[in-house]
Formats: structure tokens, C-alpha cells, sequence
């Protein structure tokens, strides 16, 4: 049974990792070498419960793909990136293709939020597990947990 061999072992590694670097996003310029890492995407103002009826309403127009809307939380989104974190922010942003799954934040959102970024230098199945466990200890306002086709 190797893929649940190969599952054990990756969450055994997930279990011991630890970020190589972690650090508040001030810029996307921070982002421009890295690939894998993990972002926690915060309300740091505002009515959360506002917030997630906005998207809400946002999502309802259908202008742009939007995020599955779990419930209200100060945490808006966990996810990841091992491919091009900065292009993955981007799109949250609101400055990506429509047709992404992604918040588009300056096309509904009016507060002010925190991006924390979490490097680690694990595979991409192992972060996929770090995000999962972290999403499920912060539970986002927003987003699926699991990696694409899982």
C-alpha cells in the first residue's frame, strides 16, 4: 500500500517542518525569487460578518471566479503556492485572470489586511498537508481546503 506509506511519511514530515522564513508581505517585490510557500491572507479591520456578505454579493455577480464562503473569520484565506507565490498573491489581489479561484480583493474589498508569508523548502505534497493543518486550525471566512483534484 504505498500511497498510504507515502501519506504517513509525508505527514510525518509535515509534522516536523518548519518554515525557513516568515515575514509580513509589504511588498511583491519579497516575493520575486520565491516559489513554495504558504500565505495567511487577515482582516485587520472592520466587521468580519460585513466582509463576508460582501463577498457574498460579490460572488453572486459572477464577475469573477470567487472562493467557496465557509464562514465569518478575522482570517479571510489560507493557501499556497509551489509554483510562483507572488502571481498566486497577484491574483488575490484582484489584479489576475477573472476565470481564477481567487478572492480579487480590490474588485469587493474595502479594509485593510495582513498577508503573512511561510517558506518552507518541503515538497509540494508535504506543504499541501502544512496548509491543510493550518487551515483547519485557523478556519478561513473563505476557501476550500485540500489541494486542486483531492
Amino acid at each position: 500500500m504505498k500511497y498510504i506509506d507515502d501519506l504517513i511519511e509525508y505527514c510525518n514530515q509535515a509534522k516536523a517542518a518548519k518554515p525557513v522564513q516568515t515575514f509580513e508581505l509589504t511588498n511583491l517585490s519579497q516575493l520575486e525569487s520565491l516559489t513554495h510557500g504558504i500565505y495567511i491572507i487577515e482582516q485587520v479591520d472592520g466587521d468580519i460578518e460585513q466582509t463576508f456578505a460582501d463577498l457574498s454579493a460579490f460572488k453572486k455577480t459572477k464577475a469573477r471566479a470567487c472562493p467557496k464562503l465557509n464562514r465569518p473569520s478575522s482570517v479571510m484565506y489560507v493557501g499556497s503556492s509551489t509554483t510562483g507565490l507572488k502571481k498566486r498573491i497577484v491574483q488575490h489581489l484582484g489584479d489576475g485572470p477573472k476565470q481564477t479561484y481567487a478572492l480579487h480583493l480590490s474588485h469587493w474589498f474595502r479594509g485593510k489586511y495582513r498577508i503573512t508569508i511561510r517558506v518552507y523548502s518541503e515538497s509540494p505534497e508535504v506543504i499541501q498537508i502544512i496548509e491543510d493543518a493550518i487551515s483547519f486550525d485557523l478556519a478561513p471566512a473563505f476557501g476550500k481546503q485540500g489541494g486542486n483534484n483531492k
